[in-house]
């Protein structure tokens, strides 16, 4: 692989990789093959993102769309000059420019008068994020570059206190556009030896060795993050809880990568690492008394709560903002004092604002009395911002967060590890290891997100009936899962 002449052309994507890791711009050059799939979850991200950047497009209207996919740049390069050899020359919305071996498409390059041009980067991210400046700066290298003069390089971005009022989107708040050119200016000098960086990475016979660490995942998870970390030991140091980077860099300088490797008594780990450590070197539950002691306590009715919810870009309804979380689903198991065990569910399947219908029939389904046991403080932040929303059920949800909540997630962080948690103590991976028997792995929805993609898609006025009724089916045995899984950890505990 080895040879200058054979060192591919970079691009803003390969760029922002090269960044990130020289080890990831070389795989993702030479073998795309070891990528790790990309999961339903980050494409609808993908889409997400597409989607926001085409209505930011009205910002600037009446431009211009280079329309030549990524894989012809020379053809797009083409066309980007032609529009802007115009008399009239209008916006242009995926203009595309090759200049120093960097190929680059800008979101929006707006004319504003004397030969000048605004850079107009569209992020569907609710603010400007350190990562987006050398994101902007390579595209103005490139610009200044092939000769286009920048008055402005600017960041669009989501504005999340845009209240949405119905009918046609007010893009002028909906969105804001943040100029960064001082930032990107600052860069510029940086970028030709990063470059050359990149390309000494690139002109090598194999991938820079780089052993894996938080770069894996910042700013965002690599996508040959699975290839990286394929020989990893089973219980892999990065497992700790709550890790610092001090403590981390301590362990790979002693050579450690293996929890059950590291000695008795090594500085800088607190309690619940010393006890992960313990737990994974004995390979057995660890699980104090102060669990079970605590759960007995409860009196019955035992309520076992859980939502779903999505956060849409784009506002759906009335009065809410961009990512707003909206509960549109919940499940409710309750165990008697009989140990009878009956379950309640509410899934909003209409295209109105399902908020005002779950909290009714919420209060409607938990009454006044028993405890609310919930898996994290998800559903006491959606109930505390339903009670803000919605003034006639205000003092109804109020009450539900006057002392009936109980956090099992806390209890079990505090007093309970298997080394089959493997770091991590969401109810996904604390169920498999306490209760075998009971998991998610038969339901077609089986994490949040997903039910998250699902109801998104259930709403879409062009999914037919058969598939909606599929889609609800498999949102309420998910929902219902997760309740039971609640049930399920409570006998395991109380036992």
């Amino acid at each position: 692989m080895s040879g200058e002449h054979r060192i591919p052309l970079l691009s803003k994507s390969r760029f922002t990789a090269g960044l990130q890791c020289h080890k990831r711009l070389y795989l993702e050059c030479y073998s795309r093959e070891l990528a790790d799939e990309v999961t339903e979850q980050q494409q609808a991200i993908f889409d997400s993102g597409t989607d926001v950047g085409a209505l930011a497009r009205d910002l600037y209207p009446g431009g211009v769309l280079i329309s030549e996919d990524h894989f012809d740049h020379e053809g797009a390069v083409v066309s980007t000059r032609a529009a802007l050899s115009l008399a009239t020359v209008l916006p242009l919305y995926e203009a595309a420019f090759l200049c120093d071996g960097v190929r680059m498409r800008a979101d929006i390059l707006v004319p504003v008068g004397d030969g000048q041009f605004d850079l107009v980067e569209v992020k569907s991210t609710s603010k400007v994020k350190d990562e987006h400046l050398f994101d902007t700066g390579i595209q103005l290298y490139v610009l200044r570059g092939s000769g286009i003069t920048v008055r402005h390089a600017c960041l669009c971005h989501l504005n999340t206190d845009y209240v949405y009022e119905g009918g046609a989107y007010r893009l002028g708040r909906l969105f804001r556009v943040v100029d960064i050119s001082n930032e990107c200016s600052a860069l510029q000098p940086e970028i030709p030896s990063l470059l050359a960086e990149m390309r000494l990475a690139l002109a090598g016979p194999d991938p820079p060795d780089v052993r894996p660490g938080r770069h894996c995942t910042k700013p965002y998870t690599c996508q040959f993050y699975g290839h990286c970390h394929m020989n990893e030991p089973e219980h892999h140091v990065s497992h700790l809880p709550r890790a610092r980077d001090d403590l981390l860099e301590s362990l790979a300088a002693d050579g450690i990568e293996d929890i059950r490797d590291i000695p008795p008594g090594f500085p800088g780990m607190n309690a619940l690492q010393r006890r992960v450590r313990d737990s994974v070197m004995m390979n057995r539950l660890y699980l104090d008394s102060t669990l079970k002691r605590e759960l007995q306590q409860l009196n019955h009715p035992i309520h076992f709560l859980d939502f779903e919810t999505f956060n849409p870009a784009l506002p759906l309804y009335r009065g809410t903002r961009p990512y707003q979380v909206i509960p549109f689903q919940w499940s409710l198991h309750t165990l008697d004092e009989d140990g009878i065990l009956h379950h309640r569910e509410f899934l909003h399947d209409g295209n109105d604002d399902p908020r005002p219908a779950f909290a009714e029939s919420l209060l409607t389904a938990l009454g006044d009395t028993g405890p609310i046991i919930v898996y994290s403080s998800f559903e006491a932040a959606r109930i505390g911002e339903l009670a803000d929303a919605l003034p006639a059920f205000s003092a109804g949800l109020e009450a539900l967060l006057d002392g009936r909540l109980e956090d099992l997630l806390l209890l079990v962080r505090a007093h309970c590890y298997h080394p089959e948690f493997h770091g991590s103590f969401s109810i996904k991976s604390v169920l498999p290891a306490l209760v075998p028997h009971l998991g998610y792995d038969d339901l077609a929805i089986n994490d949040g997100t997903l039910a998250s993609m699902a109801y998104a898609e259930m709403l879409h006025p062009e999914t037919s009936p058969e598939r909606r009724a599929e889609i609800r089916g498999n949102l309420l045995a998910y929902c219902e899962r997760d309740t039971l899984a609640e049930v399920e950890l409570f006998r395991f505990f109380t036992q």
